[in-house]
């Protein structure tokens, strides 16, 4: 009985999907400058081989808004002014971003997937929403492609002939859009773009398609025989934006993917396999290059989709690229009345729906360095191509991330009557005490040596009978950070100083004992932590008193007033 539940589960889940993915697949085609027919063949080789290979028992691979985003910047960037070649030249692209990608599965890339910033992936998912807005605008209007190096210079082009803009085309595009987006707000699990798309073919059906004065542009009538063209790697327009597209493409793919992945893993309480579902996506897209598709990965929409509509296994895809491919061939002649200015209203849609808005509020409202990424992502989405724009951001923020974490977080610690302890930025006041208690935190790396060594240097040219340093929030130190402690404080001990350390963990206690400075400071001074709170310390601070027979630090709030 559960297994006839599970076959019918992935039935229903497989075919709802379909419908969802018929007219978006065709959108996002044409979002990368490609006949729609190609979206078709992308969707049912890359569901077909991702259900295959995948982990995830839900996950839809196939075309998406970001990274068709992504593949009409490299277009129109490796052969612009030639959109005749895109087809090809897309294919290629696809077999390059599936063979990065396979490799970065070879590499076990996706466990470091969580380094990227999340203000680099809104920025890019915000690019991606405003570049996909700037160039469907055209086709709304009754235009042909514009197609510009740039996405600025695209909407400059567009907004000159606003003259000329065709009615019914505003209406058709404006009418699928308000219906897509009214569908996603009250009825996401329906299959309103379907919907949509098929009223719109009505109505361009009942105008006369290029019959009359109002005729809207068609997509043409769907061939029902596979492209006969196959990749050859050899006519590629091969450059630095070509392999850089493809790098790119292949990075958001894996980010995408893997982030779709862990958020349907999490929802059911299942393990990630990351290796095996980049696998899946990789070979997805070689397969895809090869059979006449374009660039893809997993997709947002659709995979969540097929989980709420019940999906159970794998078998979901194959049902959703099997249906997908069935449907079009005996509905190939019915495409004719499929219109470019609906289309347009259905990718404008789905840019619209891609963005998570509140996490974009919140990014914007919460750090100066997230908006600065944010900013450089999308000011370099208009200005450059998008996978520029997505590098450059990425760098930036891997710059800030280094800014920050080679900041060394030192500060005095004291405390009051009723031993309690309070942290103090370290002034000059610092290291005048016979006992002076100081903390670190956080890693330690080579880009802290210096400036470790020089505010040391500072505290004890006060020459304090005894310097504590707690450690307690330290969970790793480098060779070049131990090397200057051991410096500074050698020349500390032997003008009589004496030096602790406290809150070790067992790793850093090894660490330290077997290293260069455990050969100056005794393993006796140095404290491991305890069950209690701040226990090491204050062990350290009766051993400190012993050495230099004062009254603890730690008894007076103020420690500029302890002798």
């Amino acid at each position: 009985m559960a297994g006839r539940w599970s076959i019918r589960s992935d039935l229903g889940a497989g075919i709802t999907v379909a419908l969802v993915a018929v007219p978006q697949c065709m959108a996002f085609a044409a979002m990368s400058g490609l006949p729609p027919s190609m979206g078709i063949y992308t969707a049912v080789v890359m569901g077909l081989v991702g259900a295959a290979v995948a982990g995830s028992s839900t996950l839809i691979i196939g075309p998406a808004a970001t990274i068709s985003a992504m593949v009409l910047a490299v277009l129109t960037t490796a052969a612009p002014g030639d959109p005749t070649r895109w087809p090809q030249i897309a294919s290629v692209l696809a077999v390059l971003v599936g063979l990065f990608t396979l490799i970065g599965a070879l590499l076990n890339i996706g466990q470091f997937v969580r380094f990227v910033s999340r203000s680099v992936l809104i920025g890019l998912t915000v690019g991606a929403a405003i570049l996909i807005f700037g160039t469907q605008l055209a086709p709304m209007l009754g235009f042909g492609p514009i197609h510009r190096s740039t996405l600025a210079a695209t909407i400059w082009t567009t907004g000159g002939q606003l003259g000329q803009a065709h009615g019914w085309s505003v209406v058709m595009g404006a009418g699928t859009l308000a219906l897509v987006l009214a569908g996603l707000r009250w009825a996401p699990r329906a299959p309103i773009p379907f919907l949509a798309v098929g009223l719109g073919g009505v109505m361009a059906w009942w105008m006369g398609v290029g019959g009359n004065g109002a005729a809207l542009d068609s997509i043409g009538e769907f061939p029902r025989v596979w492209p006969q063209f196959t990749t050859s790697l050899l006519d590629a327009p091969f450059g630095t934006d070509l392999i850089v597209g493809a790098a790119a493409i292949s990075l958001v793919g894996i980010i995408q993917t893997m982030a779709i992945v862990k958020t349907l893993a999490l929802r059911h309480d299942s393990p990630v396999n990351p290796k095996r579902d980049l696998t899946a996506l990789g070979a997805a897209n070689l397969a895809a290059g090869y059979l006449a598709g374009f660039p893809g990965a997993g997709s947002f929409a659709r995979s969540a989709l097929n989980d709420m509509a019940g999906a159970r296994s794998r078998w979901s895809g194959v049902v959703c690229a099997s249906v997908i491919g069935v449907m079009i061939l005996a509905a190939g002649p019915w495409t004719q009345y499929i219109t470019r200015p609906a289309i347009a209203g259905l990718v404008m849609a789905t840019a619209y729906s891609i963005v998570d808005w509140r996490q974009l509020w919140e990014l914007l409202a919460r750090d100066r360095h997230d908006r600065i990424v944010l900013g450089a992502t999308i000011g370099g989405v208009l200005l450059l191509p998008i996978h520029w724009a997505m590098l450059i951001g990425l760098a930036l923020s891997i710059a800030i991330f280094l800014r920050r974490a080679s900041q060394l977080h030192l500060v005095e610690m004291v405390g009051d009557s009723d031993q309690q302890f309070h942290e103090r930025p370290i002034d000059e006041r610092t290291g005048s005490n016979q006992i002076t208690m100081l903390q670190i935190e956080g890693p330690l790396f080579f880009a802290h040596a210096d400036e470790l060594a020089e505010r040391l240097g500072l505290v004890f040219d006060k020459h304090p009978s005894v310097t504590i340093i707690r450690m307690r929030r330290t969970q790793q130190i480098d060779f070049s950070v131990i090397a200057t402690l051991e410096r500074v404080v050698r020349k500390y001990t032997e003008a009589g100083g004496h030096f602790l350390i406290c809150g070790l963990t067992q790793s850093m206690f090894d660490v330290l004992r077997n290293s260069t400075l455990g050969r100056i400071v005794a393993s006796d001074r140095m404290l491991q932590t305890t069950g209690e709170v701040f226990g090491s310390a204050h062990r350290a601070l009766r051993l400190a008193e012993e050495l230099c027979g004062v009254p603890l630090l730690l008894s007076s709030a103020d420690p500029a007033s302890v002798p």
